[in-house]
C-alpha cells in the first residue's frame, strides 16, 4: 500500500474531515505523512543485524492557531503511522515514535520544517523469550531488530558462556517475525534446526542461542 493510502486510512479515524481542515489548506495531513516519512528515510541508520530510524521528528509551519486537541489527534495518527511503517519495513526505533507539530503565526514563508532526532525510551514488549530452564528469567522484547547476545549492551541479555556477545537478532518484517545469527560462534537454531540465513518464526518455536534455549512467547 503507498504512503497517501496508508495515511489516509489511518486519518479516517478524525471524523468529519477534522485533519484536512486543520492546516486551512496550507497542506494535507497525507502530504505532512509522506514529508516525516520522506525525513526518516534520509536518515536511516545502519546498527547491529539491519537499519534504525529516528523516533522523533518536530514539524514547524507557519498559520493560524488551531485547535490543541484536534492537533495532538493528528500528531497522534502520525506517530501510529510510522510506527507501522517501521514495522512493515523491519527498521529499529529507539523509544517511542514522537510527532509534535508547532504552528507559528509568525513564522513567514511556505517552509514546513521537519527535524528528527533520536529519543530513548521504554517501547511496550511485542514478544517474548520465555526460558526452558526455570531458574532463568524471560527476556521481554520489546525493539524491532533486537540483538541477543552476552554483552549487557544487548536488548536481550543472556549471560551464559556458550552466548557470543552479539548472538543474533530478532525482528518484525512484512508481517512476519525473524531471526538471524550474527555470526555467533555455536550458532543459533530453530526448532533444532541451524539457522543459517533471515528464519520465520511463530510463537512456540523453540530458540537455542548456542545451548541456551527459550520459547518464543507473548509477555507476561
Amino acid at each position: 500500500m503507498g504512503v497517501a493510502k496508508e495515511i489516509e486510512r489511518r486519518l479516517e479515524r478524525l471524523v468529519d474531515g477534522l485533519a484536512a481542515r486543520l492546516f486551512h489548506g496550507r497542506i494535507h495531513p497525507v502530504e505532512l505523512g509522506a514529508l516525516i516519512l520522506r525525513r526518516a528515510e534520509e536518515q536511516i541508520r545502519e546498527v547491529t543485524g539491519g537499519w534504525a530510524i529516528p523516533n522523533r521528528y518536530q514539524v514547524s509551519m507557519g498559520g493560524e492557531p488551531v485547535d490543541s486537541e484536534a492537533l495532538a489527534a493528528v500528531e497522534d495518527e502520525l506517530c501510529a503511522f510510522i510506527e507501522e511503517t517501521a514495522t512493515e519495513r523491519g527498521w529499529r526505533l529507539e523509544g517511542p515514535v514522537e510527532v509534535e507539530v508547532t504552528i507559528d503565526p509568525g513564522q513567514r514563508g511556505s517552509e514546513i520544517q521537519v527535524a528528527a532526532s533520536n529519543r530513548r525510551g521504554t517501547r511496550p514488549a511485542w514478544a517474548a523469550l520465555h526460558p526452558l530452564d526455570p531458574d532463568a528469567a524471560s527476556l521481554e522484547i520489546r525493539v524491532n531488530r533486537a540483538v541477543a547476545g552476552r554483552s549487557t549492551a544487548s536488548d536481550l541479555h543472556i549471560p551464559h558462556e556458550e552466548v557470543s556477545r552479539t548472538h543474533a537478532v530478532i525482528w518484525r518484517e512484512s508481517g512476519t517475525t525473524w531471526i538471524g545469527d550474527l555470526g555467533s560462534s555455536n550458532g543459533t537454531a530453530v526448532d533444532g534446526s541451524p539457522v543459517e540465513g533471515p528464519t520465520p518464526l511463530v510463537l512456540g518455536d523453540v530458540i537455542s542461542f548456542g545451548g541456551v534455549r527459550y520459547e518464543l512467547g507473548v509477555p507476561r
